[in-house]
């Protein structure tokens, strides 16, 4: 459910191409009078110019420069985007505004994404003078191999208005991994070194996101530490084998695998789109000049919520991000989906960006 502001007049300046875009709501015949674009599509949707949004959803009017611009049209119900180029003259005044209608041929393609879910059947490490071990059996792998693939398949596709498209994969581990135990904070954790030990045929470029999931606490031994996954939020760093990396520690505790996936579903069910959202919107993206909400001093963007008046459990924060939808200001901010149609991580790596 997005966050609703009452109609008023709305001014907003957007930077492209050291031009100027003044948008205008048009709640009243005089403000409409303004504009000199009008764009519709075949159903409705949010308006972007150039990439960001502009608070409209069409039928929409925007006042725009003489020049080139993107109008790109996100539709709510279907959850694609539509993108043309317009061409503004001199001609297209308020009395002679250019209709721009956006039809299914301008459906953009998706950008492919590749994600590999890594099971791991066992975890140690040493708790004073004991060895502790927890497992997952094959079945509870499973069970949580179908919630990771639900929050990329429900949450951040259609978030992206079908930019992005997951290519799926899956390998789970054969021998128990090591965790690694920092005496500062007592957290157990497991690092991208021991993680990805086991993964000797990957290559940088060849994922996108590498997510592990290992059990937090069996018997008597618990490595139970205040985190539900860890992101390393420099997804093209050699120690990660340029890839987003997670490491997610699930703990059932008495309910089990099952029951404890679907409390997850009924009161947070965003929480490995969270993980996902540490990787691309921390460093990744802004480093490459997207917008994206300012965090208060010492949080991380995505621990900002509350100060943009989102609440628990965060749906539509993470959907305003990923749709670049974040009120900021005077205008919006976020990654929106252009964003991913002109890069990914492996694209980087392989220095394919648009």
């Amino acid at each position: 459910m997005k966050q609703t502001f009452p109609l008023r007049f709305i001014y907003i300046l957007l930077v492209t191409n050291s031009t100027y875009a003044e948008t205008l709501s048009c709640d009243n015949a005089k403000e409409c009078n303004k504009s000199n674009v009008e764009i519709s599509a075949f159903n409705q949707g949010a308006v972007y110019l150039n990439g960001h949004f502009t608070g409209k959803y069409t039928p929409a009017k925007l006042n725009l420069p003489q020049g080139t611009h993107a109008i790109g049209v996100g539709l709510e119900k279907e959850k694609q985007y539509l993108k043309k180029q317009i061409h503004i003259l001199d001609k297209h005044t308020p009395k002679n505004p250019m209709k721009v209608t956006l039809s299914r041929d301008e459906i953009q393609p998706a950008s492919k994404w590749r994600a590999l879910f890594v099971g791991v059947p066992s975890v140690y490490a040493g708790i004073g003078d004991k060895k502790c071990h927890s497992n997952f059996t094959k079945k509870e792998l499973d069970e949580g191999y179908n919630f990771f693939k639900q929050n990329l398949r429900e949450h951040i596709e259609p978030f992206s208005y079908g930019t992005i498209k997951w290519d799926i994969n899956r390998q789970d581990l054969i021998d128990p991994v090591e965790l690694t135990h920092n005496p500062d904070n007592d957290w157990y954790t497991l690092e991208a070194q021991q993680g990805l030990a086991q993964l000797k045929h990957i290559r940088p470029g060849d994922y996108d996101t590498i997510f592990l999931f290992w059990r937090a606490e069996m018997g008597d031994c618990s490595f139970e530490s205040p985190y539900f996954g860890l992101a390393w939020l420099e997804p093209t760093s050699p120690d990660t084998l340029e890839t987003g990396y997670v490491t997610v520690k699930f703990n059932p505790g008495e309910m089990g695998v099952k029951q404890r996936i679907n409390k997850y579903l009924n009161d947070d069910p965003g929480v490995w789109t969270h993980e996902w959202l540490h990787v691309v919107i921390e460093q990744f993206y802004p480093n490459k000049g997207v917008s994206v909400p300012i965090p208060p001093k010492d949080k991380l963007i995505l621990h900002a919520a509350s100060e943009y008046g989102y609440t628990y459990p965060w749906m539509d924060w993470y959907e305003d991000l990923i749709s670049g939808q974040v009120r900021q200001g005077k205008g919006y901010s976020g990654l929106g989906p252009e964003t991913f149609l002109n890069c990914t991580i492996r694209q980087q790596v392989k220095k394919q960006c648009k």
